[in-house]
């Protein structure tokens, strides 16, 4: 077991803010900057949702944060009118609703750890993913195991819904709950999520399959959250998503669902149930061939989303709104 390698992350928040504080009078700074100082773009938007959070605007002046094109955005403290105000006291020439001179009042000059949070939690998911296995799983399968996660704010519920490979019959219930520390920045989900479900994990027995509400090859990295779970708990498991992450789905049809290409390479697949217009996206997550993780989907495909995943999620929301599903 790898769990260690989902645990004691970077403080994302902390780190933020830690930056932001860094942008002087008289100077902006963007969402896409605060975010590639992080390490990666793709946290812009949880760098907005942390300047919507701050508490602390002596400190940590979120007023100073912008959008890409100059246009003020939001402000937490007070609205965009409030946060124009404060600039130009501050010596920021605003028109309108954009910071004029823009390009000359930018600050993108953060003094950064080394590496970076983000480099630094992306180097820990390739180290992961040198121990990925695409191969069929050998083990005759008995259970398929759906997990998934709700949440309310920050506080998680996770559950594991076990059912008969054969009846799809229920074997088993799971849940747990508890506080997401990692905050979401996509392609990063597996150090959200799997230290929340580890509780879940004990015991799975042998001729087990998961079937996580997430991605496994079907990533732009080759490795999505469903992959990271098989190689943290050296367990077969099948990416099942309802948004298509990354790819394109081509015409080719095979097992009666299309292939999903990115590259000139197969990373998963659309598949609908007759008569459904709305498909999922399934790709093998580790220790499953595509063609049996193709394979195990359809077989426990009772509506749009397979049986075990969508009982999974069924218990999650009930979990969060308090209540229990029988």
């Amino acid at each position: 077991m790898r769990l260690e390698s989902v645990q004691d992350l970077p403080d994302l928040w902390k780190e933020t803010y830690d930056l932001v504080a860094q942008v002087p009078m008289g100077k902006v700074t963007t969402y896409g900057a605060v975010a590639k100082a992080l390490g990666d773009i793709v946290a812009s938007r949880f760098v907005g949702l942390a300047m919507s959070k701050n508490d602390d605007i002596v400190r940590v002046p979120c007023r100073r944060v912008v959008q890409s094109d100059g246009h003020l955005g939001g402000y937490t403290g007070g609205g965009t009118l409030k946060k124009r105000r404060l600039l130009r006291k501050e010596g920021v020439e605003v028109k309108g609703m954009e910071v004029a001179d823009f390009g000359n009042v930018l600050f993108t000059d953060f003094k950064t750890k080394n590496p970076k949070p983000l480099v630094e939690i992306k180097s820990r998911q390739k180290r992961l993913k040198s121990h990925l296995v695409l191969n069929e799983c050998k083990d005759e399968i008995e259970r398929v195991a759906g997990i998934d996660v709700a949440y309310d704010g920050s506080r998680a519920y996770a559950a594991m819904v076990t059912l008969d490979y054969r009846t799809l019959d229920e074997v088993d219930r799971r849940v747990t709950e508890g506080d997401s520390e990692f905050p979401y920045v996509p392609t990063y989900l597996g150090f959200r999520e799997i230290p929340l479900i580890a509780p879940l994990m004990n015991d799975i027995p042998k001729g087990t399959v998961i079937m996580y509400d997430g991605n496994g090859t079907l990533h732009p990295e080759g490795f999505g959250i469903a992959s990271q779970l098989g190689v943290v708990f050296d367990v077969p498991v099948v990416g099942v998503a309802k948004k298509l992450l990354c790819g394109k789905v081509s015409d080719r049809v095979v097992g009666g669902a299309r292939e999903v290409v990115m590259d000139g390479n197969v990373i998963g697949y659309s598949l609908a149930k007759p008569g459904q217009s709305r498909p999922v996206y399934i790709s093998p997550g580790h220790k499953v061939s595509p063609g049996q993780a193709l394979e195990i989907a359809k077989h426990t495909l009772r509506s749009r989303v397979p049986e075990p995943v969508r009982m999974a999620h069924i218990v999650a929301e009930a979990a969060k709104r308090g209540t229990s599903h029988k």
